[in-house]
């Protein structure tokens, strides 16, 4: 830079300008002269309190005389401290004769006020004499002459800022006099005389402030005044004699941050990230200094103290001329190199890698903050001033423990007397503190490019990463005569632009290698790491950094003790987590070497410092493990995908045998070493981390198999036993409670022992169960995060399709989750809060994913039983039966004995020993019932949950075992689980189709239970001909609408013939012509012998009718006689002839012959269902007397038109959570929303890994005719009409629009979630300013008009599910405002959807550094869902930025992923199973995404104070409707009722 120009530093060195006539005379002499002068000046300026007569300076001869002798005063010993205070007096008063004139300024010598500048110039030069070091003096002189040197700074520093007529000269002079006074002081190194006092004291109290004033002054000078180019190659040589001083290059970093804050803000605009300065630091820079000034400073300065690598080499530093002088004149140090103050090089080396570090940030875009342990390090500095020094020089010595950043351990350190140093050692406990984790910090997107950074900086962070380090023989070079050592320190920037692709090391192979400067070197290689991880998409570097870099790299992941260095591993492994992201040319090949460094840092080190309980030192080894585990993710899909590829080893050569890794052969190491950091790992981020990256590796693993057709035959398990265990037939099932293949093959004794089982994704999946269960129930049960965490890594492996199932896995896997239920409803009263039951309810939504998925579980008695008392505990809060275990320990009081009795049945899983032993350790005292008990039945028993929460979710897993289990998806489909038919839909196929709603309803309604609502079609539909009594119910309950056709029948259906024969007339059988014997009989009264019984005179008793008779009557009665015999003639007579007629009529009689009443074709169905189901008695009718609920049995009043449209809101109301996730595309550099949303329209532009993305989100559904959620409450959860469907065009060609939302949705449900896919298009946005936000505007009640309105925070197992009762009523027949809406296109009514409202947006980046620029805000709009109105954050101007989550995708140049996840997560951590920084592969994009997605939800609705899961927001829905259109009758009106027809 300056080689055309001479150098003034002999010119300064050798100048005589403060050389005194005096000097020429004895000592005695000059010494009386100018104490005797220098006091009557001093007196005539009225300095002194003496006042005598003024002393008259009024020519310049006299001035320049006296100048003499102030010269020589000014040099004298410092035993004569008042004459040398004096003439510093005089001078700084005169000085003051180039500023502005003051009110109070003394009087200055007229020549000197008429002409300042040529006696500036003589006075600065005879200062210089006060600055030079007086040897032997006592340190209170020293300490004066230091106040003394203040003073004239100062003065020196207001003549540089106020003074206007200062020339060239003078600006000169001043700068020439500041750096002959740094180089008096600061060139000599540091020694002590025997009485412990430094000969240089002056330069050690002097050395900062002196700098401080020569940069600061030099900074004016450049604004006022540019140095010459001599002065600025003089300035530059000269600092290499003070580079063993640490204020030099602590002055350095002030000036180059500051002026690097000033070149930012005029390069790169005032939007970029500001370099924070502090106080002192803002103020060295001129206001008024124009801009090509401040650049060609800050480029003159970077370089002041040439090459800052030279720290930390001894041998360099201590060749300059007063070392050399030093060891000549020392009888004890032959080498400059081992002088005692080069001890302080390696914080020197460390503080200049950090100027450059922090200077690198800044032009990256970092913020940058003071660093804790910067401060403690400068505070030890410059306070430990009796450290001991190591017994071998730096240069020779090796760290008695390389890996000391991990521990603050520090044995067996030697510490040898009568040595200090104000340095610790590399391995010292503050040593080992300096690397701090700091959290990744988001780079400016307009950021220079990389190479633009390793032009300015590489030179110096490429020599000083390998700084000390032993090389491999195939880097060595040795140097040639001209050694390179001299051209590194030319002053030409080319030659250090050249030099940084130059190899330069030590190349004595017995050289060890040195960690002395590892605080240095870790430094600089974690800057180039950040400088390297800021690659831009697209941005191409030059090789020759490549390949310095990635040997770099090499050098500092070594892990082998003789070239381990623990302060540089600690740092690149801090700052290379986006290495394998970035897309970097060849970076692959430190592929082995990281994973050797991650297992080093994950499992090795726990291990072998497991004793250490250090707080500070834990902190530090979580986040070491984080930045470890943050890496790690990104190479978990690096062997599947690449395979059989092999690694190239970067320190092969032409004489080493090369040594072939392929891809594929690090998968296990990879299996291993995220297991095995998942069983240590203590902290709750980084378990979740590690969970997350174990669903991808199984997942991966699962879907390459399947791809690939490969079936894992497992050695320890046989297929035979797995179809044995679960081959349940309806009779019974197996009996696996002393079956010992039950836990046996899934306990966590595996783990360890079978290693191979995990190179499958057989293995693998119960490997990753089996200790995902054992951390649950043990460690993360009492971690909130955690514990969600492994529930949402559960419920995904349960998804997964493994071949073979892993039954016997899946079997245990549902039994620790029930058992990890048990232990959480069972903590201490204490200990249950609303974290502690959301981890219960998750659990219970896992489990009820696991029983779904896996249904023949339930076909085990053994597991059914567990799950069935789970659901019992949730519901209840208590068992009806204790479990074996319970009932064992409880038998003896001490745990011991009774986990060695459960050890020895094989009935229990092993891995609960220990859990249950700890757990009942603490809780000794049980429920008084036992195992053999009788069980206590469910009416018997006080409902006691846990929470009210806790009980909505058993009630939910209770229902999904009774309806979905082993009928998932069901016939119509996994978008509905509810039925597809409504009163609508059932009118139609009604006999006669003349049903119609408007004139008036034919179905009764009826509420059971206050919980579901019952709609009875009494009239057949068309399609059943059977004259039976038949109803078709429509069943809303808090779980959905089912509809059942029902007919009561008493005869048995048969394949073939109609069954109408059942129910006819069966005729009478034939007559037989031969019917027997006939016997005429005469039937008597009494037997006969009777008539041979005497007869009594009491028989005569009663006279008979002829004694009675007159002759009078006599003739009347023979005529009454006659008569007699007359009629009984003719009855006889007749009878013969009708006993005639008969016979002769056939056979049988059709008038007088018996037959069956006629078939009824009417029924009241309705009153038969109830009555014959048991819901119709007297006290189901009958008000409660003791609450205000309704009776088991409501009628509603169907003549109010409100009815019908309360029943559509709740079948609104769906029985699942849904979720709305966004796709956004945004091609290279756009920022505006409208160029977004135009991606989509074509697929021309587009990626094609973005439409295969698409596509394995979910499947293509048509909104019109679509029965789940759609993304729009308008559109959604409707049953399609024919009318109502529009045939429009599908759009082809599109790149994703067709997916907005108006003709089509991506959508995927499953039993608990649905999830609904949009792609915003420019439609949209195009309509959304055309019409407005076509949102459903419902009218509903307000929280505190009606129920459900809020949701109780508290923990309170009562919850309002009802209206107040002293509310007042309407009448049923009151008309009801139905509510009013408008619709997007269908217009159905909806439910209000009371929870969070979360927004989901996925981005697809074709350049990764456009996520900073996304457009949040301006497409917040295109992303409504209709349910933002009804909930907390209803407005988008309330709404917070926690709403929203981004999950951003950037396809990588090798066919990977990345993944970058935004927002605010607060209690509850961002969901996973995706991880920030994570790569994955595209078997597994679309899965993983999704699962996340619906993480995110479910996460929130945890969360949030105001959720209500479904079925619990359609029974508050049910008890409104109740409520609203309960048409309440007596006893005697209700059974009336029932009699009566409905309209027809």
């Amino acid at each position: 830079m300056y080689s055309e120009w001479a150098s003034l530093q002999d010119e300064i060195q050798c100048d005589k300008a403060n050389q005194s006539v005096l000097h020429k005379f004895p000592t005695p002499v000059g010494t009386t002269v100018a104490t005797s002068v220098v006091r009557h000046i001093a007196v005539s300026l009225s300095i002194t309190a003496n006042s005598q007569e003024p002393c008259q300076l009024d020519s310049d001869k006299e001035v320049k005389w006296a100048m003499e002798v102030l010269c020589y005063g000014l040099g004298l010993p410092l035993t004569e401290l008042d004459t040398i205070k004096e003439c510093v007096n005089v001078y700084c008063n005169w000085l003051t004769a180039c500023m502005p004139p003051s009110p109070n300024q003394p009087p200055i010598p007229p020549p000197i006020r008429d002409d300042p500048d040529p006696y500036i110039q003589d006075m600065i030069h005879h200062l210089l004499n006060l600055f030079v070091p007086r040897p032997g003096s006592d340190v209170d002189s020293v300490r004066k002459q230091a106040v003394f040197c203040h003073r004239v700074l100062r003065q020196i520093q207001a003549i540089a800022k106020e003074s206007t007529i200062l020339s060239r000269e003078s600006w000169e002079t001043l700068l020439k006099f500041l750096l002959a006074a740094n180089d008096s002081l600061l060139s000599p190194p540091l020694e002590k005389d025997d009485a412990g006092m430094s000969s240089y004291d002056i330069g050690d109290q002097l050395c900062e402030r002196v700098l401080s004033v020569l940069f600061e002054i030099w900074l004016l000078t450049c604004h006022k005044c540019f140095p010459s180019p001599s002065l600025w190659k003089t300035f530059r040589g000269m600092c290499i004699s003070w580079r063993h001083h640490e204020s030099l290059v602590v002055q350095w970093h002030k000036v180059n941050q500051a002026l690097t804050a000033h070149v930012l803000s005029f390069t790169q605009g005032p939007d970029y990230p500001k370099l924070t300065l502090a106080d002192d630091e803002a103020q060295l820079i001129p206001t008024a200094m124009t801009y090509d000034c401040i650049a060609q400073c800050w480029f003159r300065f970077l370089h002041i103290i040439q090459n800052p690598v030279d720290l930390c080499r001894p041998e360099i530093i201590g060749k300059t001329h007063k070392f050399m002088q030093a060891a000549m004149n020392s009888d004890t140090l032959i080498d400059p190199t081992q002088h005692e103050c080069l001890q302080k090089l390696p914080v020197i080396f460390y503080k200049a890698m950090k100027g450059v570090s922090v200077m690198v940030n800044a032009f990256l875009g970092i913020p940058q903050t003071q660093n804790k342990y910067d401060e403690q390090l400068i505070s030890s500095s410059s306070s430990n001033s009796k450290l001991t020094m190591p017994p071998t020089p730096p240069g020779q010595r090796k760290s008695s423990r390389p890996m000391s950043v991990f521990s603050s351990s520090n044995k067996g350190s030697s510490k040898p007397a009568n040595t200090s140093v104000a340095v610790p050692k590399s391995n010292t406990p503050m040593m080992s503190s300096l690397i701090f984790y700091e959290p990744r910090q988001s780079l400016a997107p307009t950021r220079p490019k990389c190479d633009s950074i390793l032009h300015l900086f590489g030179a110096w962070l490429f020599d000083a990463a390998l700084a000390r380090v032993k090389f491999h023989n195939c880097h060595r070079i040795v140097p040639d005569q001209g050694s390179i050592h001299s051209d590194r320190r030319s002053s030409s920037l080319t030659d250090s632009r050249r030099n940084s692709v130059t190899m330069d090391y030590h190349s004595d192979s017995a050289l060890v290698c040195d960690n002395t400067y590892e605080m240095g070197r870790a430094e600089a290689l974690g800057t180039l790491c950040r400088i390297f991880c800021a690659h831009k998409t697209g941005e191409t570097i030059l090789p020759v950094y490549y390949s310095r870099f990635y040997l770099a790299m090499y050098y500092g992941l070594q892990t082998s003790e003789e070239y381990l260095s623990g302060q540089v591993l600690a740092s690149v492994l801090f700052n290379s987590c986006d290495i394998l992201r970035v897309d970097l040319d060849g970076v692959l090949m430190l592929l082995p070497h990281i994973l050797d460094a991650i297992q080093l840092v994950l499992n090795d080190l726990p291990n072998k410092y497991k004793s250490e309980t250090n707080s500070t030192i834990e902190f530090r080894n979580v986040d070491l493990q984080k930045a470890c585990i943050n890496l790690l993710l990104t190479t978990l899909c690096l062997p599947l995908h690449f395979k059989d590829l092999t690694i190239r080893d970067i320190v092969s050569s032409t004489d080493t045998e090369v040594q072939l890794i392929t891809f594929i052969s690090l998968k296990k190491k990879i299996i291993d070493l995220i297991i095995g950091a998942l069983r240590i790992s203590s902290d709750s981020t980084n378990t979740q981390m590690l969970l997350g990256g174990l669903m991808l590796l199984v997942e991966d693993m699962a879907v390459c198999e399947a791809a690939e057709q490969t079936t894992f035959q497992p050695h320890d398990i046989s297929q035979e036993s797995e179809n044995q265990v679960f081959s349940d037939n309806s009779q019974s099932s197996l009996k696996t409670s002393s079956s010992e293949s039950s836990f046996k093959e899934g306990s966590y004794h595996r783990l360890g022992h079978q290693a191979s089982d995990t190179d499958s994704a057989h293995g693998l999946f119960g490997e990753a169960v089996t200790l995902i269960c054992h951390r649950l129930l043990s460690q993360w049960k009492t971690d909130l995060n955690s514990a969600l965490a492994a529930m949402e890594i559960l419920a995904g492996l349960a998804k997964l399709v493994i071949s073979p199932p892993n039954l016997l896995m899946c079997k245990c896997t549902v039994k620790w989750i029930c058992e990890f239920i048990v232990q959480q409803c069972n903590r201490p009263a204490p200990a249950h809060s609303k974290d502690l039951h959301s981890t219960i309810v998750a659990a219970f939504r896992c489990l009820s994913l696991w029983l779904v998925e896996h249904s023949r579980l339930l076909y085990d008695k053994e597991c059914l039983h567990v799950v069935l008392e789970v659901v019992e505990l949730g519901i209840s809060g208590s068992k009806s039966q204790k479990s074996e275990i319970q009932s064992v320990l409880l038998k003896d009081t001490k745990i011991a004995p009774s986990v060695q009795k459960l050890e020895r049945s094989k009935s229990v899983p092993s891995i609960l020993y220990k859990t249950f032993s700890v757990r009942f350790a603490k809780q000794t005292s049980f429920e008084s019932n036992r195992a053999s008990d009788p069980p206590k039945y469910k009416q018997d028993k006080q409902r006691q949950p846990a929470s009210k929460r806790v009980q909505e979710a058993a009630e939910g897993l209770l229902t999904c075992i009774i309806q979905h289990v082993g009928a998932f998806p069901p016939p119509c489909g996994p978008e509905s689980l509810f039925s597809l038919l409504d009163e609508k839909s059932l009118l139609k196929y009604t006999k006669g189709n003349s049903c119609l709603p408007e004139h008036g309803s034919p179905f009764r309604y009826y509420v059971l239970e206050n919980a579901i609502v019952v709609g009875l079609l009494e009239q057949p539909l068309g399609n059943i001909e059977d004259l039976l009594p038949t109803v078709t119910a429509l069943i809303r309950g808090p779980f959905g609408r089912h509809a059942w056709v029902m007919q009561l029948r008493h005869s048995p259906r048969i394949k073939r013939g109609s069954s109408k024969s059942h129910l006819s007339d069966p005729d009478r059988p034939m007559p037989v012509e031969n019917v027997g014997t006939h016997h005429s009989v005469k039937p008597r009264n009494f037997p006969e012998s009777v008539d041979k019984v005497t007869a009594t005179k009491a028989e005569k008793s009663i006279p008979t009718l002829e004694s009675l008779v007159t002759d009078e009557k006599c003739p009347e009665l023979n005529k009454l006689k006659s008569f007699i015999e007359k009629q009984d003639q003719f009855e006889s007579q007749i009878g013969q002839k009708k006993q005639q007629e008969v016979k002769s009529m056939p056979f049988p009689n059709q008038d007088t012959e018996c037959k069956p009443p006629k078939i009824t074709e009417e029924f009241q169905a309705a009153r038969l269902f109830l009555s014959h189901y048991g819901f119709l008695s007297l006290e189901a009718l009958k008000e409660q007397s003791n609450t205000s609920l309704p009776p088991s049995l409501v009628t509603l009043d169907t003549t109010n038109p409100g009815l019908t449209n309360d029943l559509e809101m709740l079948d609104t109301i769906t029985a699942r959570d849904n979720d709305t996730v966004h796709v956004f595309y945004v091609k290279s550099g756009q920022r505006l929303a409208q160029d977004i949303l135009r991606n989509v329209g074509s697929q021309r532009g587009i990626q094609g890994q973005f439409l295969e993305f698409l596509h394995s989100l979910g499947w293509p559904v048509d909104v019109q005719k679509h029965a789940g959620w759609t993304g729009h409450i308008s559109t959604s959860w409707k049953i399609s009409q024919p009318e109502d469907i529009q045939e429009n065009a599908p759009r082809v060609g599109t790149g994703g629009s067709i997916y907005d939302g108006q003709q089509q949705v991506l959508y995927w449900a499953d039993v608990s979630s649905e999830v609904a896919f949009i792609v915003p298009s420019l439609d949209n946005f195009h309509r959304l300013q055309n019409d407005g936000d076509k949102s459903p505007q419902l009218s509903v009640s307000t929280p505190s008009e009606g129920p459900g309105g809020t949701k109780p925070t508290t923990l309170s197992l009562e919850r309002p599910l009802t209206e107040p009762r002293n509310k007042t009523m309407e009448s049923p027949s009151s008309p009801h405002d139905a509510p009013a809406f408008r619709t997007r296109r269908f217009g159905r009514p909806s439910a209000v959807t009371i929870g969070p409202d979360t927004k989901i947006f996925v981005v697809w980046l074709e350049n990764f550094e456009d996520h900073e620029n996304f457009p949040t805000g301006d497409l917040l709009p295109m992303t409504s869902t209709g349910l933002e109105q009804y909930t907390a954050t209803s407005s988008s101007s309330m709404r917070q930025d926690k709403d929203i989550f981004l999950i951003y995708i950037h396809a990588l140049q090798n066919g990977l992923f990345r993944i970058h996840m935004e927002g605010n997560t607060g209690k509850i951590s961002m969901a996973i199973p995706l991880v920030d920084g994570m790569v994955v592969s595209r078997r597994t994009l679309g899965s993983m995404v999704r699962q996340t997605a619906i993480n995110i939800g479910r996460r929130k609705r945890l969360e949030s104070d105001s959720y209500q899961p479904p079925h619990v927001r359609r029974k508050i829905k049910i008890q409104e409707i109740v409520d609203k259109y309960h048409l309440k009758m007596t006893e005697s009106e209700f059974y009336t009722a029932l009699f009566q027809d409905v309209h027809k």
